[in-house]
């Protein structure tokens, strides 16, 4: 018995593989079955459980099946939640106008057409996807539409502790990072709040950056406020915005910070270690990414060092680069922080020989 299976992204009337229903799946699985040329005695051998193993299996992988997509974040967007609804409207003086999913006529979802708009009903995971309105051939407008299911989180922690920001200075530069448990694309942008104008969007993932389910991914933004003074206070906190969004879910966080709160210096550069007379005499520079100048932005330095016979010894300086310790020290390390607002300390330098 030759039995052949057609690939899930193989062309059908009706869609492509982001329009898959189970329905159409369990459709295609009976005519699979009847047309191998099993016989009738055979086929009745086939047991029950055999079959629903089949099923489900058939189920689970349609289910992961990506609606459609995303290769960056779309400028036109609605979420509709599960068994929701949603209207899309098209964006042209055009009265009548014809609807596209993905670049085909069928629409995957309960829905119906009135002038120039699209309502589609009962949402679930197939109604995913972008939506065109066209005008003959003409394209006229394109809506991304997302079905957010709280049964696929976005992002690896609640929306409140997923987000972690640092300032490696008072420049008004800020690195953002999170995780997402699926593949996505993020938009992030810095406001002064209340009633500062909104910065430009920053984005990221998409394309490339996509990785398939169950492979959480790393995602990280730099941000910039360009109306930061360093040498003024912060009267005002920044506003955060980051938006996300993938095949079955959709973020939107917001969160308020101050620069003096989340700053967290480079580790120093340029340590130079010798041993003289039984001391090491140590120099070194601020971070190369702390603020200048260094004589108002001062740091507290920690000192860490080992002498050779394995006792161990600690040091806190402030406002100064270079200084001297009695014994014979092996090993030395040290680290910075801003003992302005207490900061977090900075990463140790790599242990050095002496």
């Amino acid at each position: 018995m030759a039995v052949s299976w057609e690939p899930l992204n193989a062309k059908r009337p009706g869609g492509d593989r982001n329009s898959l229903t189970v329905a159409q799946g369990l459709g295609w699985f009976w005519f699979w079955f009847r047309d191998t040329g099993i016989s009738p005695g055979l086929r009745l051998a086939v047991t029950l459980d055999s079959v629903m193993l089949m099923l489900v299996a058939l189920v689970q992988v349609l289910c992961v099946v990506p609606a459609a997509a995303l290769t960056g974040f779309p400028s036109k967007f609605l979420v509709g939640e599960v068994n929701s609804q949603v209207v899309v409207t098209c964006d042209t003086p055009q009265e009548h106008v014809s609807w596209k999913q993905n670049g085909e006529p069928e629409i995957m979802a309960e829905h119906y057409v009135a002038g120039r708009t699209l309502t589609l009903e009962g949402l679930d995971q197939p109604a995913t996807g972008n939506y065109t309105c066209w005008h003959g051939p003409r394209l006229l407008d394109s809506t991304y539409v997302v079905v957010s299911d709280p049964e696929y989180p976005l992002l690896q922690d609640s929306p409140g502790r997923a987000v972690t920001c640092r300032a490696e200075s008072y420049r008004g530069e800020l690195s953002c990072s999170w995780t997402a448990l699926r593949p996505a694309t993020f938009r992030a942008r810095l406001s002064r709040s209340p009633g500062g104008a909104p910065g430009a969007w920053v984005y990221v993932g998409g394309g490339a950056a996509l990785q398939g389910p169950g492979w959480p991914q790393p995602f990280t933004v730099t941000l910039a406020d360009g109306t930061f003074c360093p040498f003024a206070e912060e009267p005002r906190p920044l506003e955060l915005a980051l938006e996300g969004i993938s095949a079955e879910s959709f973020v939107n966080i917001t969160r308020s910070l101050f620069l003096r709160d989340i700053v967290r210096p480079g580790p120093p550069q340029d340590v130079s270690a010798q041993s003289k007379g039984g001391r090491l005499h140590l120099s070194w520079a601020p971070p190369a990414s702390w603020s200048s100048p260094h004589s108002y932005f001062l740091l507290r330095y920690q000192l860490e060092y080992q002498h050779w016979d394995g006792t161990t010894g600690s040091l806190q300086l402030e406002g100064v680069t270079e200084t001297s310790v009695e014994g014979d020290v092996r090993w030395v390390q040290i680290r910075c922080q801003d003992p302005l607002v207490n900061s977090t300390w900075s990463p140790w330098t790599t242990w050095q020989k002496v």
